[in-house]
């Protein structure tokens, strides 16, 4: 786990941010530089990204993997914090908030990917399951194969879009390349996660919860269903903006989590109409 950002001496509960999978904690440094002076914003490399080896207490299952490293670092920050995960590390997040709630002031979730509770559900969901997981699958026979760039395609394509890595120039299929085993890692510890909605009605914790319009239908409904679970969240529905929106219309998603943090950390005080007289 490796800091990005130095801290700055602020009253406010600082902001600890957990990228998605095929990325780093770089991929927040748009989100320090909009909150500087406001908040304090560290940012972690998960297992197997950035500067962080995939290591780590592999008798751990699911979200517990890379959580545990998570949860430490925000002891070491010294008071709850407010949370932000986008996709993967949305799914990280809620099994922080779940494993230590005394540690989340608030929880900002951008598609988080948890996707295990849907394989015993009604039949949609057990088709968007069975969607996701065809991709895992693709990725692995692919890195079985030692077709790398096979699995990366099918990978990258379903959360980016059609043609994503047909367009990426050689170095960045090679670096993301290089991520396939943290990726294949991801979606095992996901899949055995065990969590359930219900679970979810215990933390209660101010919850935004949000999803492009222009993402898969499993991100869409995933993220949908966790808001409805969260007995304090609210549900932002995001309209020409997809999977990795925080990545490439930060502007978009960064305004919300600003709004989000700052008004559980500062709540608005009721608002009342002077009283008037009829003349």
């Amino acid at each position: 786990m490796t800091f990005s950002y130095q801290p700055i001496d602020q009253g406010n509960a600082a902001v600890v941010a957990l990228h998605s999978s095929a990325s780093s904690s770089s991929q927040w440094r748009r989100l320090a530089d909009d909150l500087k002076d406001r908040f304090n914003v560290h940012a972690f490399d998960l297992p197997g990204y950035g500067r962080a080896p995939l290591v780590g207490d592999f008798s751990q299952k699911g979200g517990a993997f890379s959580a545990t490293p998570v949860i430490s670092a925000i002891e070491e920050i010294g008071g709850p914090v407010h949370l932000v995960g986008h996709s993967n590390g949305g799914g990280i997040a809620i099994k922080v908030a779940l494993m230590r709630p005394d540690l989340v002031k608030s929880l900002t979730l951008y598609e988080p990917a948890a996707f295990h509770f849907l394989k015993g559900s009604n039949v949609v969901e057990q088709r968007l399951f069975a969607q996701i997981q065809s991709i895992s699958a693709q990725v692995n026979i692919a890195a079985l194969e030692d077709d790398v760039p096979a699995g990366m395609q099918h990978f990258l394509d379903f959360w980016n879009g059609d043609g994503f890595w047909a367009g990426l120039p050689d170095v960045a299929q090679q670096r993301f390349a290089g991520m396939i085993s943290s990726i294949m890692t991801d979606f095992a510890h996901g899949f055995a996660e065990t969590w359930t909605l219900s679970d979810l009605s215990n933390l209660s914790i101010p919850a935004l919860v949000m999803t492009g319009l222009d993402s898969p239908d499993v991100a869409q409904h995933v993220s949908v269903a966790i808001a409805k679970a969260l007995p304090k969240a609210r549900i932002a529905l995001l309209p020409e903006l997809g999977h990795m929106a925080p990545i490439f219309q930060p502007d978009w998603v960064n305004s919300r989590i600003l709004e989000h943090v700052a008004s559980v950390e500062r709540p608005a005080a009721p608002c009342r109409w002077p009283s008037q007289v009829a003349a």
